[in-house]
């Protein structure tokens, strides 16, 4: 099992991975939740672009976003802490989408093999350090992953 540091070293190794891509220029990074927020900084710094912090807010009923920020006709690329259900992930495709986004990029240290094709079909493009199986907890990847810093 592939086990990072700190979310910020996941987000370093992401970094190098996303700033390969073609045509990613100036795009509007996007860290979802805290700890998404997190693992984005290193991802926006090297893009020299500042990480815009977007919130999954679930309810009974509903999933949705906190504010986004303007990305019409922009690439954004999203960032999260890696996947476990992709609740979030697919939350916020949409409403990027719907917001005039141009291009879709997500970008996660860990994603379960089972939800890269779901993910693939609501993404332009997919950065991912390490598959995974299903079931595995997020928090094993880390070596501490209560620590918000």
């Amino acid at each position: 099992m592939t086990v990072f540091d700190s979310f910020s070293e996941a987000g370093q190794l992401l970094a190098v991975k996303v700033r390969a891509l073609e045509g990613i220029q100036g795009p509007v990074v996007i860290g979802l939740n805290a700890r998404g927020e997190l693992v984005s900084r290193p991802v926006a710094q090297s893009l020299d672009v500042m990480p815009k912090p977007v919130a999954i807010l679930k309810s009974a009923d509903d999933t949705s976003t906190t504010e986004l920020p303007d990305v019409r006709g922009r690439t954004v690329v999203v960032v999260d802490d890696g996947v476990e259900s992709g609740t979030a992930a697919r939350a916020v495709a949409p409403a990027l989408r719907a917001a005039g986004a141009a291009h879709l990029v997500f970008a996660v240290p860990v994603c379960p093999v089972a939800l890269l094709a779901p993910l693939a079909e609501i993404y332009d493009e997919l950065v991912v350090l390490h598959e995974c199986a299903d079931g595995q907890p997020l928090a094993g990847h880390y070596l501490d992953f209560s620590r918000l810093s």
